[in-house]
């Protein structure tokens, strides 16, 4: 009987070692053995002009940056933002810092927390009538578009507020990826070739004090991206359209400017590491992914907390913010 117990425990020794190496191999291979041809599989063979993106909120912070990533490794992209003049500014900035200096880049002026059903419909079939090459979609508009001060307690929102931070998060994504899957799910040219769904989510889905509407609405991202994830690959005719989700911490950018957490990355270097951790991740049949590696340890470490503790963590985080934001407000009135 001793020697059973010992044997057991012996077995339950290795096998948890071996998943400890396991689990920290792939994660170090995941972020830093990066492949050199990153999205290889999303470009397109069997048209004159390369393969494009459309990216939404792609003038500024995190889809400036993927855009920006996108026209380095060959790419064309189209820019979807409400701002004619940044998105011009967002074009300029592209062709500028491309590696040839000619970079395929179109602009697209839309509002997603106004867009219309038929506005939606129209751009989509812009895209088919050009004949464009689109593999990649990328759902990055976001934010939290309510009155300021833009971090308070939901018993301050209007109706509109609510409505608001849904149109522009949620709403929008969700209609024009279902506009946009057919597109993606033509069969391919060749058997290598596939398409490329990315949906920007935010760790502030646990639920964060502050931010409660927005971090639903990334939530609801996130569910949205691995329920469509799954469905295109038990379709027979969609195996070859990739979706994935993407999990941001922290990340430096026009719109997260203020009580920033100290080492967060930068909106550019935030888009050439998603990018490059894309293909690792889609082999791994990864249904959600954080790029950046301090942010995947953030993130991994929240179950092992208590409530408590999971709350304290948050809050200092988001009333860094917060505090940043209301003395910004306070002295702007």
């Amino acid at each position: 009987m001793a020697n059973l117990l010992v044997n057991t425990l012996a077995v339950v020794g290795v096998t948890f070692v071996a998943y400890v190496v396991h689990a920290i191999w792939d994660f170090v291979s995941l972020h830093f053995f990066l492949p050199t041809q990153p999205l290889r599989l999303y470009h397109r063979g069997d048209g004159p002009g390369p393969a494009y993106a459309l990216i939404t909120g792609g003038s500024a912070g995190i889809g400036l940056g993927v855009a920006l990533e996108l026209v380095r490794q060959g790419f064309g992209v189209i820019l979807l933002g409400h701002l004619a003049d940044e998105l011009e500014q967002a074009k300029r900035t592209l062709v500028e810092l491309s590696p040839s200096g000619g970079a395929e880049v179109r602009t697209v002026v839309m509002d997603a927390r106004t867009a219309t059903p038929k506005d939606l419909e129209e751009l989509v079939h812009s895209l088919d009538d050009q004949a464009l090459q689109v593999s990649i979609l990328v759902n990055n508009v976001g934010g939290n578009p309510i009155e300021l001060p833009p971090l308070r307690k939901m018993s301050t929102y209007s109706c509109a507020d609510v409505d608001a931070v849904i149109a522009q998060n949620a709403r929008f994504m969700a209609c024009l990826t279902a506009l946009m899957l057919p597109l993606l799910s033509r069969a391919p040219s060749r058997p290598d070739e596939r398409s490329l769904i990315i949906n920007m989510s935010s760790a502030g889905y646990v639920g964060s004090p502050f931010l409660a509407m927005y971090g639903a609405t990334k939530a609801f991202n996130l569910a949205l991206s691995r329920g469509i994830a799954r469905e295109l690959d038990i379709g027979r005719t969609t195996r070859h359209v990739d979706c994935l989700a993407i999990i941001p911490g922290d990340v430096r950018s026009q719109g997260n400017s203020r009580g920033v957490t100290p080492g967060a990355p930068r909106w550019d270097a935030y888009g050439r590491c998603l990018l490059r951790t894309v293909d690792g991740a889609v082999s791994r049949k990864m249904r959600d992914l954080s790029p950046y590696w301090k942010h995947d340890l953030e993130l991994r470490a929240m179950p092992w907390l208590d409530e408590a503790r999971l709350t304290t963590e948050l809050t200092k985080v988001i009333k860094r913010k917060k505090d940043a934001w209301d003395e910004y407000f306070s002295k702007t009135q």
